[in-house]
């Protein structure tokens, strides 16, 4: 599981400075062409390992499904605003001129996908942060299946894989309240994702999950969390509900459950969420 985890790792973080990705953004791997004609550097091509189009097909859908606003080369943007491979926390000078895909920041739209070849017009930074951990999960809980582990839970810290015979019970943590929960979901085989802002914050209004049109932090969600039949489809699906109306993700093919906290603390869910969980909130 350790080498597997570090492999994974070793082709896709973004906080490690030798990663494909990292090396791919400075333009060090891939196939790098010739100069363009105003002096910018020619494609990166990135044969990624096998499986990956997977992943890349989800964003794919999750791209077209919320008009663009997640993006796996939203990373710019948060580079720009603090959260970088060192986490200085800083956001860098003239940053709001740079922010998103509406200042001429690369878009997923401008990349060609080739089943697991990537190719980018010019180098540049491709964060899967918003569905990465959650197929990484899956990729360990079908590791353990075929090492013949039948029953097991991943728990990778806000994505779960559950495959048990009996049920699992999981708490939906409070936004910005450790030990204290809103509801419960109970899985057999299934995946649950959660996302909130109060994780991953760094200064005022400043936290991980950005628009990638405009590259700024969402305003009007708090924690999302989603279930679906693999772990990085809820993680996507977790991501994409602070951006896209439910409706919208249904509509593109997505199947799905959710509950979701706004700003003001109302809640919103599916409406066939009880037959998974309740909540302990009237709100």
């Amino acid at each position: 599981m350790l080498e597997l985890v570090d492999a994974y790792e070793g082709v896709w973080s973004r906080f490690r400075e030798d990663s494909l990705v990292s090396r791919a953004a400075r333009g060090e791997v891939g196939g790098l062409g010739e100069a363009g004609t105003r002096g910018t550097p020619g494609p990166v091509v990135l044969d990624l390992p096998r499986g990956s189009g997977r992943m890349l097909a989800l964003y794919d859908l999750l791209h077209r499904a919320s008009a663009g606003r997640i993006d796996p080369l939203v990373g710019a943007d948060l580079v720009e605003l603090g959260y970088d491979p060192a986490y200085s926390f800083t956001v860098r000078d003239g940053a709001l001129h740079r922010l998103g895909a509406r200042r001429g920041r690369l878009t997923w739209g401008q990349v060609r996908r080739d089943g697991d070849r990537l190719t980018l017009p010019r180098p540049a930074l491709v964060d899967v942060g918003a569905v990465g951990k959650g197929f990484l999960v899956d990729m360990v809980a079908d590791a353990l299946g075929r090492a013949g582990v039948d029953e097991v839970v991943v728990d990778a810290s806000g994505d779960l894989v559950v495959r048990s015979g009996t049920p699992v019970r999981l708490g939906l943590e409070e936004p910005g309240s450790p030990g204290r929960v809103i509801g419960v979901v109970t899985l057999r085989r299934g995946a649950l994702a959660a996302s909130g802002v109060s994780e991953r914050a760094w200064g005022e209004g400043l936290h991980h999950v950005l628009d990638a049109l405009t590259g700024l932090p969402v305003r009007d969600v708090l924690a999302t969390w989603a279930v679906a039949g693999t772990c990085a489809q809820a993680d996507g699906i977790a991501t994409a509900l602070f951006l896209t109306p439910p409706q919208q993700l249904a509509a593109a093919g997505l199947r799905y459950d959710f509950v979701l906290e706004r700003a003001d603390a109302t809640v919103l869910t599916s409406r066939t969420f009880p037959r998974l969980g309740e909540l302990f909130t009237s709100r």
